[in-house]
């Protein structure tokens, strides 16, 4: 702790990650009276923000971390980094053993959904990327410690998505493309100007254009029609002529997004299949489909070979199973959803936000399953000069969940003080195992890479 303790708390809650939902429900704990242990995997507290939203947002990402530390600098939160549940700490063990009244789990959606083509994890790295490590990877490369997955930018590589996220996977390839190959000539280009400008004006101010550059563009394939793509929510009220429109307003925003960075892009495709060669994956069977019913079947006969460098799959993500924990498919399986309760007895274990909504793709982690409109798709994705608080709605939904879950904590019995003592010593002793020596500032200063973007 970085200052003195307000009151002695009457209850004790582990909330697990320690990004906007965590750090915004730990805060609104905290503030009620309770201990709160903030358990992050990481060193920083900022997830998402830090790994998932592509480094060109500097503001927002900025804004967004001071807000994280302000809220976990609070008396009553213990911060404990470098601590991933279910390797450094078994989740059994910190509700069973820990005499904790509540955990909350807000470790997000991390895990990309699957390929959809038996047998294609075998081939991760190699022929197929998958997108949280992609963009995690843009974001830190350039840092001088960075150890984590690398990744060549080639031309003509294959994305398959249609969401906000898989258009920042292109967006990534064809600017560190269009850098590479103005380098190539001797030309030094900034990363954040093209994103800012888009490719062909600062091609153009070089007396260049994207020909010139003797490189193919990335493509998007996406199995719906592009009115179907989830890159702004269409309301359930909503009557089926304003339905249309919104619809139609999708399809100009991927038209804005394309003239802006230079993609290709393809509707109605599904990978059917894979091609690989010498134990490499060079590329995927490829077939058409039709929407029937508000389907997407594929059209028998249609398939076809599609080479590429590599595929990036960008379909969404998911939250990691955590042993313990009972899971349907691809999401937790609830007592209580309605207020996010996963677990009851003695220490209670609720979800909040992408574990509770069970997405992960960058809009649904910053708006935490809340409607996406027009204007901020538009704003996400550096079609408008305007800038939104990408953040703020994700926040909103994380205080309304933290409320729900402050009062189910209130309600529970009181832990005694020799309770409180036991899991503050259980946290102080991990602190101390990973160097953590309770000033939360300090520590954010220590682990903060001098050349982090």
């Amino acid at each position: 702790m970085s200052q003195v303790q307000t009151s002695t708390p009457r209850h004790a809650v582990a909330v697990i990650g320690a990004a906007t939902a965590g750090s915004e429900i730990a805060a609104i704990l905290a503030a009620r009276g309770s201990l709160v242990i903030v358990i992050e995997q990481n060193a920083r507290p900022f997830g998402k923000i830090e790994d998932g939203l592509p480094r060109w947002h500097v503001k927002q990402r900025q804004d967004e971390y001071e807000k994280i530390n302000a809220k976990l600098e609070h008396p009553n939160i213990e911060y404990l980094p470098l601590t991933r549940i279910g390797r450094d700490l078994a989740f059994d063990e910190l509700r069973e053993a820990w005499g904790l009244s509540a955990i909350v789990l807000c470790n997000g959606a991390w895990r990309d959904r699957p390929f959809p083509v038996e047998g294609a994890d075998a081939y991760v790295d190699r022929g197929l990327v998958y997108q949280n490590p992609f963009i995690y990877w843009f974001n830190h490369y350039q840092e001088a410690a960075y150890n984590g997955p690398r990744y060549e930018i080639l031309p003509g590589v294959a994305v398959f998505g249609g969401g906000l996220a898989s258009i920042d996977v292109v967006k990534v390839l064809q600017i560190e493309t269009t850098l590479r190959a103005l380098a190539a000539r001797g030309i030094k280009e900034d990363m954040l100007r093209l994103e800012r400008e888009g490719i062909d004006p600062v091609l153009g101010s070089h007396g260049l254009k994207w020909a010139d550059l003797g490189v193919a563009p990335c493509k998007l394939y996406y199995r719906r029609r592009v009115l179907d793509m989830p890159l702004s929510d269409i309301p359930p009220d909503a009557n089926p002529k304003r339905a249309e429109v919104m619809r139609q307003a999708r399809a100009k925003i991927l038209e804005k997004a394309q003239r802006k960075y230079l993609f290709e892009f393809q509707e109605r495709s599904v990978p059917t299949g894979l091609i690989v060669e010498d134990g490499r994956m060079v590329g995927v069977k490829l077939s058409r489909t039709e929407i029937v019913d508000g389907r997407a079947n594929v059209i028998s006969g249609s398939e076809a070979d599609l080479r590429a460098p590599y595929v990036v799959s960008s379909i969404g993500s998911i939250p990691e199973p955590i042993p313990g924990i009972p899971q349907r498919g691809e999401i937790y399986q609830y007592v209580k959803q309605e207020v996010g309760l996963l677990m009851e007895n003695r220490t209670a274990v609720f979800a909040a936000g992408n574990v509770l909504t069970g997405k992960g793709n960058i809009k649904d982690s910053l708006e935490s399953g809340t409607g996406i409109g027009i204007h901020v798709a538009e704003s996400y994705l550096g079609l408008t000069d305007d800038k939104v608080s990408l953040a703020d709605a994700a926040r909103e939904a994380a205080a309304h969940e933290g409320e729900i879950v402050a009062e189910a904590v209130d309600r529970r019995a009181a832990l005694s003080a020799e309770t409180i003592a036991q899991i503050r010593a259980r946290a102080r002793e991990r602190q101390r195992a990973v160097g953590y020596e309770g000033n939360y500032r300090e520590w954010i200063r220590r682990v903060t890479p001098a050349d982090l973007q």
